[in-house]
């Protein structure tokens, strides 16, 4: 081989050798980017399920609270009902006593009636 030709195997060489050192550089840096993104897909696959996660305590929180609800509409109700039978109670006692105070009335009168027919008779 000539000493041109050696030197323009030499150039080609030195071509060949700094396109090789270019794309391995950018070899390397689509490989740093990639890992990158693999760590950052991992950070982000973490804070999904961390998400999910508190997701799921609010939905069972939500549950537990519509039971509480539930449980309190029930209450309520019970508690209602039994407000209406103490009131009907008290309704029938208050009728009673009534009743009760229209016959002392009456009682009282016929005893004032009894005791003036009595008394008359008791003068004559």
């Amino acid at each position: 081989m000539t000493p041109e030709e050696e030197k323009a195997v030499a150039d080609k060489r030195k071509l060949v050798d700094l396109f090789r050192s270019e794309l391995m550089a950018k070899v390397d840096e689509h490989n740093e980017e990639l890992h990158n993104m693999e760590e950052e897909m991992a950070h982000l696959a973490v804070f999904k399920k961390e998400l999910l996660q508190k997701a799921e305590d609010h939905l069972d929180d939500v549950h537990r609270m519509e039971e509480e609800q539930t449980q309190l509409a029930v209450f309520k109700e019970e508690l209602m009902n039994k407000v209406d039978e103490h009131l009907n109670d008290l309704h029938k006692k208050e009728d009673k006593a009534a009743a009760i105070a229209g016959l002392k009335e009456e009682m009282g009168k016929a005893i004032d009636a009894h005791e003036r027919s009595v008394g008359l008779r008791a003068s004559f």
